[in-house]
């Protein structure tokens, strides 16, 4: 242990070294460049990019960012060159952009988006409290949706959850919207790869841990399990690949037991990328396979299928719709056996029972025509 404990820091410090000499190098070209600015006026230093490929590794390009004459290692994800970028879904987009908050330009930006995003997001609903250290928040529509303002340095946050993402019947669209119009720039993106048959396991994923396949360039990340790993019981198991706060981090889990199903097989491969010392391109929503796959290429070269938001979303559906029904057995059977003797018909029963609407957890989205 003691031998695997050293051999870790050996390998960690090597990284460190490596890294900065490449920041030594590059300050010492920072030096250089302005004093050939100081002889040649209106050079502007400050911004300027310097690429490195000893930063490089097999998942994502870097370069050192020159910002007010302070280095800045930025992350860029490289998308993987064999896997079809239909092969992952979106399932979760942050973004924030410049807003100067009034309600000529609420209104605006609301029918902006719905015009490319569908009439549902005209539903706008004040939720009367701040939201992610902005003063406002708003609900549009009724599957999650929202969007923050007031403060942050005038910005704006539109959050899309996973039911919204079904909804987009065109993220060319809407990219065109909220990246060239408003200038927004991506915080958080979620892609997801559904294994419908279970063939890539979390075991599996544990072990491809385990061998080395989930390595950035000899760099190994950290993981954490959540759930029963001893005596499996059932309720799902998730296994945690890189951490949320270095803003990269992938989750496979137990997806058919999480809705319900708890002798099914359905498991999520889901990569979450934040824009923390990371450049999130929009490329993301058209190619989310691509990108998902890119993350960890040993790990994730075996996705390649089709993904189907459809066939997700009816999953889901008749995962949720079984388990609601066990519920009610198992909380209502016997008092049903009661009325049926108790009442004159099952008509009855049924009207006394019966309540408008459906439960929160059948309330599924209508699925985008046009499918990313």
């Amino acid at each position: 242990m003691m031998s695997v404990s050293n051999n870790k820091r050996t390998k960690d410090t090597n990284v460190l070294i490596e890294r900065a000499r490449a920041i030594d190098a590059a300050e010492r070209q920072l030096r250089a460049e302005e004093a050939r600015a100081a002889q040649a006026p209106g050079v502007v230093i400050p911004g300027e990019r310097i690429s490195d490929s000893k930063l490089s590794d097999t998942a994502e390009s870097h370069e050192l960012v020159v910002n007010a004459k302070h280095l800045q290692v930025l992350s860029h994800p490289i998308p993987s060159t064999i896997t079809p970028g239909f092969a992952a879904i979106t399932d979760y987009l942050n973004c924030t952009f410049p807003f100067k908050t009034d309600t000529a330009n609420l209104a605006n930006f609301f029918r902006a988006l719905a015009a490319v995003a569908g009439e549902h997001f005209l539903n706008v609903r004040n939720c009367g409290r701040g939201m992610n250290g902005y003063e406002r928040s708003y609900d549009l529509g009724e599957d999650g949706a929202k969007f923050c303002c007031v403060g942050q340095r005038d910005t704006a946050l539109l959050m899309l959850p996973g039911k919204v993402c079904h909804t987009i019947p065109d993220w060319e669209k809407l990219i065109i919207l909220l990246r060239d119009q408003y200038g927004a720039r991506i915080t958080r993106w979620d892609g997801a790869v559904d294994d419908f048959e279970g063939i890539h396991s979390v075991n599996w994923a544990a072990e491809q841990y385990k061998s080395g396949q989930f390595n950035n360039g000899g760099n190994k990340p950290s993981c954490r399990q959540n759930g029963n790993w001893i005596e499996p019981d059932g309720s799902g198991r998730t296994l945690y690949v890189g951490k949320r706060k270095n803003g990269k981090m992938l989750r496979v889990y137990e997806k058919g037991m999480q809705c319900g199903g708890n002798d099914d097989p359905w498991v999520r491969w889901e990569l979450e990328l934040h824009n923390v010392d990371r450049v999130v391109p929009w490329d993301v929503l058209l190619f989310p396979g691509k990108y998902v796959a890119g993350a960890y290429p040993k790990a994730l070269s075996w996705i390649q299928d089709e993904m189907s938001r459809i066939r997700t979303v009816q999953k889901e559906t008749e995962l949720s719709y079984n388990h609601l029904v066990k519920c009610a057995s198992t909380a209502y059977g016997r008092l049903l056996n009661v009325m049926l003797e108790v009442e004159d018909s099952p008509e009855v029963v049924m009207e006394k029972l019966c309540k408008p609407g459906l439960p929160k957890r059948l309330r599924m989205p209508i699925v985008a025509s046009k499918d990313q």
